[in-house]
């Protein structure tokens, strides 16, 4: 039994002091660095995740509705609000699966492999600044498209660029913006201002601008 444990211990040794070239394939870095499992098990982690399928149910019921409406809304709309859906429900997957978690483990021991590990933090800004590039870009496009409705869709609208600016503080793994998320204001972590409360405003908006459609 003290051999197995030995045998055991030794194995996470040379995983940990091994490189992807020296006896460690890509896939077996990766995989030591990230598996399969819930990411955040907690009472909290699963009460966001059900957040994140009612602000979906929410949205997907707001699309259905503008297919039936009378007259027909336009098609931005319709798109809008079945994309939103959608997106929430990756999204609420995310919440325990840590993919992040796993795109970070990738980039890492792919930085290693091809021996570019000691500059990551020039790359992964860069990276972070193009994924900020393009998602400023999409979110513009959203608002272009919707600028008729802006005035009734604010809400939602701005709790999506709240949730889009977490999500992305959350991929980057910057420890100032790790350090960030967790600290606390008055109790409450950071995070979980950002990404409930980015929550509560779409589906509070929706569910506000659903009730009118119906009483009218």
């Amino acid at each position: 039994m003290s051999n197995l444990h030995t045998i055991r211990n030794g194995t996470k040794q040379a995983l940990r002091s091994c490189r992807v070239g020296q006896g460690l394939s890509l896939v077996e870095c990766i995989s030591y660095r990230w598996s399969p499992g819930l990411g955040d098990p907690t009472i909290f982690g699963w009460f966001t995740v059900v957040a994140y399928l009612v602000a979906a149910s929410v949205c997907f019921q707001r699309a259905r509705d503008e297919f039936a409406a009378i007259p027909p809304e336009t098609g931005t709309l319709k798109a809008f609000w079945l994309g939103a859906a959608i997106l929430l429900f990756l999204l609420a997957i995310n919440k325990q699966m840590d993919f992040q978690t796993l795109l970070t483990a990738a980039g890492r021991c792919l930085a290693r492999a091809q021996g570019w590990y000691e500059e990551r933090r020039s790359i992964q800004a860069s990276f972070i600044i193009g994924l900020l590039v393009v998602s400023a870009g999409f979110f513009g496009l959203a608002l272009w498209a919707l600028r008729r409705h802006i005035r009734r869709e604010w809400l939602v609208l701005t709790g999506f660029f709240i949730l889009i600016v977490f999500v992305l503080m959350r991929a980057s793994s910057f420890h100032h913006m790790d350090q960030f998320i967790n600290t606390r204001l008055w109790g409450i972590r950071m995070n979980w201002l950002f990404e409930l409360g980015a929550l509560g405003m779409i589906v509070a908006g929706a569910r506000k601008r659903r009730l009118f459609v119906r009483a009218n």
